[in-house]
């Protein structure tokens, strides 16, 4: 999860250092696919953890993640494979998700979104 200060953001133009870093690469010799070597470049060093309670992981795939925990973050995280909108779901974790859900909108009537 990440937080970002924009006015810093402007001020050390990260933006151009991440297009710098990606450009460096255009010939895929420093890394040779994906965002996340550039990305961890360009914030080296700029970053401050967060407290483990703002953002509970593991709603693709860990059971065991107490409810407290669930209910008390900020942000929840369904990292794993079992994502709340597919068949293999864990259900018990699936309606964190699915409360805020429009299965309603046009767009989503077309998905085989589960309930």
């Amino acid at each position: 999860m990440n937080i970002f200060d924009l006015k810093e953001w402007k001020l050390k133009d990260i933006t151009g250092i991440y297009h710098k870093w990606q450009n460096m690469n255009e010939d895929r010799v420093l890394w040779k696919l994906g965002t996340l070597p550039p990305g961890l470049m360009t914030f080296y060093g700029l970053t401050h953890p967060l407290n483990k309670s703002w953002h509970v992981l593991g709603l693709g795939y860990n059971p065991s993640v107490d409810r407290s925990e669930i209910e008390n973050a900020a942000v929840v995280h369904y990292n794993g494979n079992m994502k709340p909108w597919l068949e293999i779901a864990m259900t018990k974790y699936r309606s964190y998700w699915s409360k805020y859900v429009k299965y309603d909108h046009p767009y989503l009537r077309s998905c085989k979104l589960h309930e």
